[in-house]
């Protein structure tokens, strides 16, 4: 049996809300930077665009490259991006395909005392054609970069309490969608 997803959890000490903004509005604060397709020096910004429900990165010279959808969006709750990756290449590409998308879902739950617990799952790697799948499920489970990247997420909220963070807009298109 293949194992095709990767769940992985952080409990933060802000609301759901907080964490869920954390998560979308900030992005830029927390994915790391050498994870883009265009490499750190020409990177703007990644994003994820609710008003275009696409997520992804945006260069200093305003191309944009598209990492996927943002397939459901309930702020303070849950969010579900599709990861638009074709493993079968290095560096990845973006796969033009969104039924060959692997989900990423998102859920922010209220913890007892306070905080919040913020499960991620990372699944559906067979979208792929293999060895494409193969090579997704070698580097996102396992090299665990979940467990890589949302330890870089819940450090980026604040210790205490909702204070928003400063960070760049979500929105990745300066005037329009590409």
């Amino acid at each position: 049996m293949t194992i095709d997803e990767i769940t992985r959890h952080a409990d933060v000490a802000v609301s759901p809300d907080r964490a869920w903004s954390g998560f979308v509005t900030d992005l830029a604060l927390w994915w790391p930077r050498e994870h883009c397709f265009c490499g750190e020096a020409a990177l703007d910004r990644v994003f994820i665009d609710l008003t275009s429900r696409l997520w992804g990165e945006r260069t200093r010279d305003g191309r944009v490259r598209i990492w996927g959808a943002v397939i459901e969006s309930h702020p303070g709750r849950s969010l579900s991006l599709g990861w638009q990756m074709d493993a079968s290449t290095s560096p990845w590409l973006s796969e033009p395909d969104p039924q060959r998308a692997s989900r990423i879902d998102v859920t922010f739950a209220a913890r007892p005392g306070g905080g919040t617990r913020v499960t991620l799952r990372h699944h559906g790697f067979s979208t792929q054609p293999e060895p494409a799948a193969r090579a997704m499920r070698a580097v996102i489970i396992g090299l665990d970069r979940w467990g890589e990247w949302l330890p870089l997420y819940a450090a980026s909220l604040p210790a205490r309490g909702d204070v928003p963070a400063q960070g760049p807009v979500a929105g990745g298109f300066p005037d329009s969608t590409p």
